[in-house]
């Protein structure tokens, strides 16, 4: 493509899955009420047509897991947190909120936080989550998604309908591969084999988001890499984090009571799951690499919840000791 090229818009359906029954519902019989009213309100689909549409878009795509609970964000205990930032406020350049901890409870810390704000969703898959935000009141122009598949990104517009109101930005890209890339002078555009161009206003490139990002969603990522990969794309994370005192990386993972490398879910090497104690450890370590007096404070919680059907279902990656983790990692 030659610089007075024009762009080329490419829509890409997303790569079909082995059809497993422990990872997809025949039918989506426990539509949660928030999901539908997003898909009733937002998306204008009448009533009696939401599971059908549901299910017409995404099947085989999408994991059970995801059409269970596919607004995660929304249940986090920061969310209200997330909101107070991100919705705009009139006539203030900055405003000062009071940060909660990870039960969802005031902490006493305050922080100070320039306008506009921008949230980064890391793994966004359909963008179930930034539609969210939008619907909840967010500018939409504020919002920024990155996935390794293009074809969901594509497929998102029809799935709620609002491919002409949407104004957020999507980046199709390879967090892992983003510094090998910029080392070997690769923009976005080469850096893999899928095309970053996506059906969207507001297509950009991973780079040009470094150090902007005010909040950036890990929900599900982590989990996926061993101990050391993890550490490698934390410290991508970072250099996306605004150096502002307060930015927020924050999300849901699977971990453990019992810390340590397990089997990988595709069975190709192994993965890396936190208790509470093994995560905070983690960040310490990530913030002496970064350097620069970087310090994060570092909050996570583990349950149960939501997890009786992995471990019931018998699938590989499940062990005894496995636990939802819950996290919120603010920059001081």
């Amino acid at each position: 493509m030659t610089a007075n090229a024009p762009t080329e818009i490419v829509t890409v359906a997303p790569r079909k899955v082995d059809f497993c029954e422990s990872w997809y519902y025949p039918d989506i019989m426990d539509l949660p009420a928030e999901t539908r009213k997003l898909f009733e309100q937002y998306s204008n689909v009448p009533a009696e047509d939401v599971v059908d549409h549901i299910q017409r878009m995404v099947r085989p795509f999408i994991s059970r897991t995801s059409l269970r609970d596919p607004c995660p964000l929304s249940r986090h205990p920061l969310y209200p947190e997330v909101i107070a930032r991100l919705r705009p406020q009139i006539d203030l350049e900055a405003q000062e909120i009071e940060s909660l901890n990870i039960s969802g409870q005031n902490s006493g810390i305050s922080y100070l936080h320039p306008s506009p704000q921008l949230l980064l969703d890391l793994g966004c898959c359909l963008a179930q989550d930034l539609r969210k935000l939008v619907f909840d009141g967010v500018p939409s122009e504020n919002l920024y998604g990155l996935d390794i598949e293009k074809g969901f990104i594509d497929l998102s517009y029809d799935m709620f309908k609002d491919r002409a109101t949407m104004k957020s930005h999507f980046v199709v890209e390879d967090m892992l591969l983003a510094d090998v890339n910029k080392d070997r002078g690769l923009d976005a555009h080469t850096s893999s084999n899928r095309p970053l161009v996506v059906s969207t206003p507001g297509s950009t490139s991973l780079a040009s988001l470094e150090n902007r990002m005010s909040i950036i969603v890990a929900n599900s990522i982590f989990h996926l890499y061993n101990y050391a990969d993890q550490l490698q794309l934390a410290k991508r994370v970072v250099q996306l984090l605004s150096p502002e005192r307060g930015s927020l990386v924050l999300g849901r993972q699977v971990g453990s009571s019992q810390p340590g490398e397990y089997k990988a879910v595709n069975n190709q090497g192994t993965r890396y799951a936190h208790d509470s104690t093994s995560f905070r450890q983690f960040w310490d370590r990530v913030a002496e690499d970064v350097g620069d007096g970087c310090k994060f404070r570092v909050e996570a919680i583990l349950d149960e919840e939501e997890l009786g059907d992995n471990k019931s279902q018998g699938q590989n990656w499940s062990e005894p000791n496995i636990r939802r983790m819950r996290f919120g990692v603010w920059r001081e």
